[in-house]
């Protein structure tokens, strides 16, 4: 005999109301480390006035991710010491692209939050009483709500050139055909 299933008293769980509330307080753009192309970037707060930062664009073709890295784990990663690199920052990201840690250090040192150690490009120091947090809590005091215009969207890679076939009539004396060589008769 099966037993009988109770009706379930569970409530129901939204999943779109237990996910964080962010408010964007600013929007801002800055060169990549390698300055090869500029990132877009916001920086949010949450209901408890927490920090978050994301990189939401990049004008060059390079993947990314857009997801929201509270600031408290970000200084938790760079306070293990100098030199900073963008590997200290590989552990806040779901692994969806190696070039994300290097995107939010460009988007720390545009925020004075780091600077290049001297002669280096890729390697970082914190910076001494960065005004930031301030800079931040003034955002969060005048209520600034801006509009997301990253949810919602997937990070889009500008259209790979078509490939041209190559002229095989040029090739370099003394290379072997791409031709497969015919079958004998036998």
């Amino acid at each position: 005999m099966a037993a009988q299933r109770k009706p379930s008293t569970a409530t129901p769980v939204d999943h779109a109301s237990t996910a964080p509330t962010f408010r964007i307080l600013k929007k801002a753009q800055c060169p990549t480390i390698s300055g090869k192309s500029d990132l877009t970037y916001n920086i949010a707060c949450d209901r408890q006035k927490d920090i978050y930062v994301r990189v939401a664009s990049n004008s060059g073709g390079g993947f990314f991710s857009q997801e929201w890295v509270a600031l408290k784990d970000i200084q938790k990663a760079l306070s293990a010491g100098s030199p900073i690199s963008a590997i200290r920052l590989m552990p806040l990201f779901r692994g969806q692209s190696v070039n994300t840690p290097g995107f939010l250090l460009a988007v720390l040192a545009a925020e004075n939050l780091i600077r290049p150690l001297p002669g280096k490009q890729r390697v970082h120091e914190l910076v001494e009483g960065s005004d930031f947090q301030a800079r931040m809590d003034k955002l969060i005091a005048s209520n600034a709500n801006l509009p997301d215009d990253a949810a919602g969207t997937k990070p889009t890679l500008p259209a790979k050139p078509k490939a041209v076939k190559a002229d095989l009539s040029k090739r370099k004396p003394g290379r072997p055909s791409a031709k497969k060589p015919a079958a004998k008769k036998g």
